[in-house]
């Protein structure tokens, strides 16, 4: 978990239409998907967060433990209904770390007073995770050259406000974009947001990605969103991004630096132990590696429980970032360890 000491600070909750009493009727799975729906902006660690306060909203446990238990019962049914559960288990394990430091020898007097303030604070967690991003923003800006190219992938928000930021603050710094466009649905937004700022912006193919690099002398910086960032430095992100960092360490040359931003809500406590790494840390996706599927396609709820192919992830090894741009600096992929809350 972030070093962000969320034990003296209340999270927020948004208000749904929820107006159950009683715990064992509320879908928290629905209420995290409407929060996702709801706000575009919001962040699937956030949401996961929001929709386990807003579970403490209905749920009528008298005692800490029973809070504890319903927690992670509840927690466990919305890990269960992703097919990449990781970026749902960043936010799940913050907001339970928070709840158990908050509870620990607590009076039944100053429990209800510890869920009241929970309650009572509904936006505050989701203003801090905007507040996140508007920091990345000012500290990735830093990183933007005179004359110089940034190639960009993936739609990120948190990328794109960056070269946002320095297009409208930094004016004296003129750098261009290209921006490849490997089938991310946001990435048509993102572009289109580039652009308005004033940015100029080419676009190109995946295919492309290895000439670019070789071709393109000023890329000095190859800069990517995450949706989650493990606990050794590796991050794991959309289909591609590892190729992307391949090609940047051995295409690119050395003068071309591989950047992560994302913000520290997205840091999960699990490490890839080995290949195929996203399948050993629960991202139900296709396993080539096998031939299991050769010439039969998923169908019904079998495919449904997979991730869709143009939102599949792969793993990129902490040795090929050059950096994470989080809210609290530019942290090598070792320091990232130092960002993780251990106390149980």
């Amino acid at each position: 978990m972030a070093t962000d000491d969320l034990s003296n600070k209340p999270l927020a909750v948004r208000t749904t239409s929820s107006t159950s009493t009683d715990g064992a009727s509320f879908d928290i799975v629905k209420t995290y998907r409407d929060l996702l729906t709801s706000d575009p902006d919001m962040t699937m660690p956030v949401a996961a967060i929001e929709s386990l306060i807003e579970l403490l909203r209905v749920t009528p446990s008298s005692t800490a433990m029973e809070t504890v238990e319903v927690v992670k019962t509840q927690k466990a049914l919305l890990l269960d209904s992703a097919p990449n559960p990781l970026p749902l288990l960043a936010g799940a394990d913050l907001f339970e770390q928070y709840l158990l430091r908050s509870l620990r020898g607590q009076t039944a007097e100053s429990f209800d007073e510890t869920k009241r303030h929970l309650l009572n604070n509904r936006q505050l967690f989701a203003a801090r995770a905007k507040a996140a991003r508007d920091n990345i923003a000012v500290i990735g800006s830093r990183y933007m050259s005179h004359r110089k190219i940034v190639l960009a992938a993936g739609g990120s928000r948190v990328v794109t406000k960056i070269l946002v930021h320095a297009a409208t603050t930094r004016t004296n710094t003129h750098f261009k974009v290209i921006y490849v466009m490997d089938g991310s649905p946001h990435c048509d937004a993102s572009v289109s947001a580039l652009r308005d700022a004033g940015l100029e912006v080419e676009t190109i193919s995946t295919s492309k990605v290895a000439y670019v690099l070789k071709d393109q002398k000023d890329i000095n910086i190859v800069l990517v969103g995450s949706e989650v960032v493990m606990q050794n430095g590796g991050i794991i992100s959309r289909m591609g991004t590892s190729q992307l960092a391949l090609l940047t360490r051995f295409a690119g040359g050395s003068q071309k630096r591989f950047l992560v931003a994302a913000e520290s809500h997205k840091i999960v406590r699990k490490t890839p132990l080995w290949h195929p790494q996203v399948l050993r840390v629960g991202v139900k996706q296709k396993d080539i590696s096998k031939f299991d599927n050769v010439g039969v396609d998923p169908v019904g709820q079998e495919a449904r429980d997979w991730v869709a192919d143009r939102d599949e992830v792969d793993y990129t090894d902490p040795e090929l970032i050059d950096g994470i741009v989080t809210e609290q600096g530019v942290k090598q992929p070792s320091q990232i360890w130092e960002l993780v809350d251990y106390e149980k």
